[in-house]
């Protein structure tokens, strides 16, 4: 998401012509033989790879696209046996009073939808995905998302980014278009206008209903207010706001603002296509629904047309086995943004918007403060170890400078790698060992599972290699830490309890065993680079905690949420936290998901199929129904929270506890686009001048050092969420059944049904060159003939090693990017691309046979070459990755998206 504000006063004159393609809604060909061109196929097929729409199209398109009950039921099906597994499903429905949010029931919003698609109530198929992600947002949990259907293809925004400040850090701040508060900065004569009015409703009033229909993962409103609003903490790690580019509902055709001063504003929304590879000709709301519902390319299509290779032989992926060697002077190491200052005192190598780096350090002499900012802990492979070694760094140079205050900046950190989280806070006080805790739903489902697998690694030798494989699977108890013993469970019977709380049913609080080499480095998925075993476990720590803050803007998740749990609760930290709605009093500086396990569908799917197959022939074999057999609908990713973080001798979720900063502030404008005042606005605000707080924000925290708060939290009032208010039922019909079997005939489609989308994988290299494949050494059947090497298709996921989707595999997806993605139903959650490496096999009768029983949650060895990222002309972006914010107007005329590039200091 490079910003180049520079650019702004073009993209509102690009906006107003590149986007007319829209306006007209359909194009009549001008052959009368040839069918109208739909908005889909204007989308879809468009000749120079453009992106970004007009909202309007977008919306035509969506709601094109027909609605087949059947298909709808059985999905409802395999969602709600999957929801069985979220872990706060009995929290959700009655939370505590102090929870922010609104209650919700999943299981019973399911059965409203499916009373609705009873009733006849879809008219097409956007309305039925619209209203089940609308019940998933509900939730309010960066762990829980659903990217699937034609929802997956399409995101909305506004032309302009908006941020939120104070004039004076005093005053409750107002609402401005981004660019004009940022030319205020360069240009000193210009003086900005607030925004008094969106669409003609005043614009706070707008924003907070905007945020509550269209902000996912927040347990605070506060964070949802701030994820609307443009941040350098995002923009540095290619991260859209909610407002300006993940809208998920479609927001109206134009926006009109109006100014303080009088100026109204009237400009098209936008509409984003998320490209998912190679589509084929898809012309009809119906093509539409083949291939982003049921993942069906259409019968015409060509590979080897559609992966022409745009190079000669000599540069193919075939001969481009390993890239040269970069040398470490060269690479990155400033993140080229003008909040960040432009030479940081530490640097993670490779730090940068396109490099592997996330992690610098910056020393404000003037005051003898330090900031070590870590705006995620989502970082791989030897990034993750350098990634420990700068912290370390860090906290050597500072103590050899005589600096005695620390800032720990967290803004925009959605969490990661939850062992460099711990890891990094055993680098501040060592003598403290962090609890941890966590717990899962005492399920039928559950139980099985976990007896089932935890007996089969058991009964494993110590030599096996599933035996170091299946470590840290959820589902092997014997290897996780009993929380009242702290000594590791016998059996699985001993974890799974059960154990009551609030209308539901837990195992037992458990702990990661950190001293286990074996589990530090599975969990942490980078071999010998990274042993949280590595940490100082005794010593004095570096500064006290009272010499320490973290900084956060709300918007801080999972490991994120932990690490501050750590360093606040146990340590006694203090916190501040910035922005927030134009309101006074507190904000909770953990604004994010605080669950302690994001588990995707494909892992679950694959962990379910593998219980079933050691259960073959016992009555516990069919306790769930086949889980690829299930899905018929093309879900491009999906997860659950399975692990709630729970606190020693408590019981509520830490999901839904109120856990209020020390002291909040607001941005003002000479701090929201100069981190360097920021951090030092925030470091008086604690150790110089109180006053900086904002009134009535202090006294609500608690930490196990301070025993409990001087204040009571603030009751929520927030109205129930109910998603029967919000879809049509018929009460004659919600008896009526649908015919689960019936296919359907789809209304429109023009083409006829070919291959699925994931039969395009694991193939030779020499039969397709293809950009998105990379050509690696892995086993693959010909025959019974191993051949190598292979071209194996793309993938995404949070960590290497994860099952690759339907998509694309059987097989493990090995991550090799180093920049994050984030698609339009998961923002929260960044994804990073690799290829598909099949689970090592051998051949029989031209199958695949010989898989290790674990092979399901394996990470192959195999050895494989550096994939080749280019772009061929017109193709638009690659497999997975996510269009560019700011160069996207500028996309519109036809040029495919180049990719990101640090933008120029101004």
């Amino acid at each position: 998401m490079a910003c180049h504000w520079w650019l702004r006063s073009l993209i509102f004159t690009v906006l107003g012509a590149s986007l007319a393609v829209g306006q007209g809604g359909t194009t009549a060909a001008s052959d009368s033989a040839q069918p109208s061109r739909t908005a889909c196929s204007t989308i879809v097929n468009d000749p120079d790879g453009a992106f970004v729409f007009d909202a309007s199209l977008v919306y035509e398109c969506l709601t094109s696209v027909p609605f087949n009950p059947a298909v709808a039921t059985r999905f409802l099906k395999y969602y709600n046996d999957t929801l069985s597994f979220q872990s706060t499903l009995s929290y959700l429905k009655n939370p505590p009073s102090t929870y922010q949010q609104p209650s919700v029931d999943l299981i019973g919003g399911l059965q409203s939808l499916q009373d609705a698609v009873n009733s006849g109530s879809f008219a097409n198929q956007y309305e039925f995905e619209a209203a089940l992600q609308l019940l998933v947002n509900n939730a309010h949990d960066d762990h829980l998302f659903l990217n699937a259907g034609i929802l997956s293809a399409f995101s909305f925004g506004s032309p302009f980014d908006i941020v939120s400040l104070s004039v004076d850090g005093v005053e409750t701040p107002k609402v401005y278009i981004g660019t004009d508060v940022f030319d205020s900065n360069v240009f000193t004569s210009f003086e900005p206008s607030a925004i008094k009015s969106i669409n003609g409703q005043n614009t706070t009033q707008y924003l907070e209903t905007f945020a509550a229909g269209n902000v996912a993962g927040s347990v605070d409103p506060d964070t949802d207010w701030n994820r609307l609003m443009f941040s350098f903490a995002q923009d540095i790690q290619g991260a859209f706001n909610v407002f300006s580019g993940l809208t998920p509902f479609y927001p109206g055709e134009t926006i009109t603002v109006e100014l303080e001063n009088g100026t109204t504003i009237t400009e098209r929304n936008i509409g984003i296509y998320w490209s998912q590879g190679p589509t084929g000709p898809l012309e009809t709301g119906g093509d539409f629904y083949n291939f982003f519902v049921l993942g069906f390319l259409p019968a015409s299509f060509d590979p080897s047309l559609e992966f022409a290779n745009p190079t000669t032989p000599d540069e193919s992926t075939t001969t481009e086995a390993t890239p040269e060697a970069v040398t470490p002077s060269l690479l990155p190491s400033s993140w080229n943004s003008p909040a960040y200052p432009a030479i940081p005192d530490v640097a993670q190598p490779d730090l940068g918007i396109v490099g592997g780096g996330v992690i610098s350090g910056y020393f404000l002499n003037s005051s003898s403060v330090s900031v070590l900012s870590i705006p995620t802990f989502d970082v791989f492979g030897a990034a993750l170890s350098t990634a420990q070694t700068t912290v370390y760094e860090f906290i050597t140079r500072t103590q050899e400078a005589g600096l005695q205050k620390v800032v720990i900046d967290l803004q925009g950190n959605r969490g990661g790698q939850v062992l460099l989280a711990v890891d990094t806070f055993k680098r501040f006080f060592p003598d403290i060992e962090p609890f941890g805790g966590s717990r899962m739903r005492a399920t039928r489902s559950t139980n099985v599972m976990g007896e089932t697998i935890t007996d089969y690694f058991n009964q494993l030798a110590a030599a096996d290699p599933d035996k170091s494989v299946l470590t840290t699977v959820e589902w092997v108890a014997t290897t996780r830490v009993d929380a009242d013993t702290d000594s590791n469970f016998t059996s699985w019977n001993q974890f799974f309890g059960p154990v009551s709380s609030s209308d539901d049913v837990f195992t037992k609080t458990q702990r990661f065993n950190l001293s286990s080499e074996v589990v530090s480095d599975n969990f942490a998925d980078a071999g010998d680079n990274f042993s949280i075993t590595m940490a100082p476990t005794q010593g004095t720590a570096p500064w006290a905690p009272e010499d320490i803050i973290i900084l956060t803007d709300g918007d801080c998740s999972s490991a994120c949420a932990l690490f501050v749990e750590m360093m606040h609760h146990e340590a006694g930290v203090r916190t501040v936290t910035v922005g927030g709605r134009p309101t006074t009093g507190p904000m909770q500086a953990v604004g994010g998901t605080r669950g302690a396990r994001s588990l995707s569908t494909d892992i679950l799917d694959n962990n379910i199929n593998f219980a079933r197959e050691l259960l073959v022939g016992t009555p516990e074999a069919d306790f769930l129904p086949n889980r690829t057999e299930a899905l018929d609908v093309f879900v491009v990713g999906a997860a659950i929270n399975l692990r709630d973080q729970v606190r020693g001798g408590e019981t509520t979720p830490l999901q839904f506890a109120y856990e209020a900063a020390d002291c909040r502030i607001y941005y003002t404008p000479a701090t929201i686009f100069n981190y360097t005042a920021l951090w030092q606005y925030a470091a008086d605000a604690i150790w110089t001048d109180p006053g900086l707080c904002v009134a009535g924000s202090t006294g609500y925290a608690t930490s196990s050092k301070t025993n409990s708060s001087t204040k009571a939290p603030p009751v929520s009032n927030a109205v129930p969420f109910n998603l029967a208010d919000h879809v049509t039922i018929d009460p004659s019909k919600v008896n009526s059944t649908v015919d689960v079997d019936d296919v359907g005939e789809l209304s429109g489609d023009l083409l006829a049904l070919g291959s699925t989308r994931s039969s395009i994988k694991f193939i030779e290299c020499d039969e397709i060159t293809n950009p998105w494949f990379t050509c690696v050494s892995v086993q693959r059947c010909i025959g019974d003939t191993v051949r190598l090497p292979t071209a194996v298709p793309p993938c995404s996921a949070q960590s290497s090693g994860a099952a690759c989707p339907a998509s694309s595999g059987p097989g493990s997806c090995i991550v090799t990017s180093a920049t994050p993605e984030f698609s339009p139903q998961a923002p929260d959650v960044p994804l990073f691309r690799g290829f598909c490496m099949p689970f090592p096999a051998v051949c029989s009768n031209g199958r695949v046979a010989g898989l290790s029983q674990a092979g399901a949650f394996a990470a192959p060895t195999t050895q494989f070459a550096a994939p080749n990222r280019a772009v061929s002309p017109g193709q638009g972006a690659a497999v997975g990755a996510r269009p560019t914010r700011f160069s996207s107007p500028l996309s519109r005329s036809g040029a495919a998206p180049a990719p990101r590039q640090p933008r120029a200091r101004f």
